[in-house]
């Protein structure tokens, strides 16, 4: 079969929510061909985040998982990406090949029925599970869950045991313990999240074992067998447990397999070389964004990048990644959020300093009895500027912007204490904190 020939202004392969973001950014009404295989729209609005948001919402008011299960349905649109594509298709001068596609060299992608001569070529592939090295992994079939399985599951399993202790694994042992499963979560480490502040840490892993989660600690899963309808699975330091499902949340790493990235000489083996523009360094002008390039794999995060190599492409080029505050949440309950650098970035910064609330001590907590939680907010003393904040507590996933907002407008925090925030809500544990933080600014 011939193939057809096109020559373009932009190439995009992959079409998540960062081509979204990239292509409603774009100035002008620039040629783009974007290829997808699977799903436009990509993981978070079919196998991530609203899914996963949707099914802990419901676990969190007592509703059945067949409920749930309905309600993840409809939320996903039975998996139907038609509404993604044609929002992507109406946003410009855009065509949508549902193909893979791969480099010829760092002017043209083919894919199974076209060439494409493309000005620029951004790559937007997203990220895959990091499968652990767990002997006999492979040898225990549909037992084994990613992350997408296990939201797409019709039915619970009474015994879950989900390998690492991030964002993703925290919150599927919630989702899961909610509905009545029994979970454990195996992490490796000596501590979870442990880019944040200790106060912060402790809060964390009380929350992640309110449920009942059975949470181990520098738990290392060196192998799996078959045991029954289920599996039995051998951690390091010798012990064993058992499940009906044994889920993968180890973290993800960059699609970049087949994608012909030897013709532009770069290794597929290793991370994108990736410039805080998102230019890729090598022959041609190659872009990437979202998940593949390797770092912050959230949705706001991957919208943000599309922004940004739109702009450099097609607008002022003053953008960059770092250009704002990175931010995240973690949808267990209470909430957690984390705005600006780590406390171990921090720590040997003697310009920077830390107060820390205890919001089990606030009245809006004590006004509504919800669960207690932890604020840690840091400022620096050259220019008394919020730098960072990491917090666990009752709305602080909508707390969360006011942060964001003054670290990005570079608000003083004597002037944040200036201003009226509205009681009894959440903002009293961040006014105690700011208060504190003054009182060290100012000392």
């Amino acid at each position: 079969m011939s193939r057809r020939r096109r020559s373009v202004d932009i190439a995009v392969i992959g079409a998540g929510s960062a081509t979204t973001a990239f292509v409603d950014a774009l100035v002008g009404d620039p040629s783009v061909v974007v290829f997808e295989p699977a799903l436009v729209g990509g993981e978070c609005p079919f196998d991530a985040c609203i899914p996963s948001k949707g099914l802990l919402h419901d676990g969190s008011r007592g509703r059945s998982w067949a409920t749930a299960s309905d309600r993840r349905r409809s939320l996903v649109a039975h998996r139907d990406d038609d509404a993604h594509a044609e929002a992507l298709l109406e946003s410009g001068d855009v065509e949508l090949v549902r193909e893979h596609a791969a480099f010829v060299d760092e002017h043209r992608v083919e894919s199974e029925s076209i060439v494409v001569d493309a000005a620029h070529v951004v790559i937007a592939t997203g990220a895959v599970p990091i499968a652990p090295d767990i002997e006999c992994l492979d040898e225990v079939g549909d037992r084994v869950w990613t992350s997408a399985d296990a939201l797409r599951a019709s039915e619970r399993p009474d015994r879950l045991v989900i390998a690492g202790g991030g964002v993703i694994g925290c919150e599927l042992s919630r989702l899961f313990a909610s509905f009545g499963s029994a979970v454990t979560v195996l992490e490796p480490n000596e501590h979870l999240m442990e880019t944040l502040h200790p106060d912060v840490i402790a809060a964390v892993e009380q929350t992640v074992r309110d449920p009942g989660v059975d949470l181990r600690l520098r738990a290392r899963p060196v192998s799996i067998a078959r045991h029954g309808d289920g599996v039995a699975i051998a951690v390091a330091d010798g012990s064993e447990v058992r499940a009906d499902r044994f889920v993968l949340a180890a973290g993800k790493r960059p699609r970049l397999d087949g994608l012909g990235l030897q013709s532009l000489g770069l290794d597929p083996q290793l991370k994108l070389p990736v410039d805080r523009t998102g230019r890729v360094r090598c022959a041609g002008s190659i872009w990437a964004m979202g998940d593949v390039v390797g770092e912050a794999q959230y949705t706001h995060a991957a919208n943000h990048h599309g922004r940004v190599v739109a702009d450099q492409i097609t607008g002022a080029g003053g953008r960059r990644f770092d250009d704002v505050v990175d931010a995240a949440c973690m949808f267990i309950d209470p909430p957690l959020m984390t705005v600006g650098p780590s406390y171990a970035d921090t720590t040997d910064d003697r310009d920077v300093v830390w107060s820390v609330v205890d919001v089990a001590e606030r009245a809006p907590r004590a006004a509504t009895d919800e669960g207690c939680g932890t604020l840690a907010v840091a400022a620096r003393r050259s220019t008394g500027r919020l730098v960072a904040a990491h917090g666990i507590g009752p709305s602080f996933d909508e707390l969360v912007h006011a942060i964001v907002v003054a670290i990005d407008g570079e608000v003083p925090v004597a002037r944040l204490l200036e201003s009226m925030f509205p009681f009894p809500t959440m903002a009293d544990a961040f006014v105690a904190a700011l208060t504190e933080l003054q009182a060290q600014l100012s000392s």
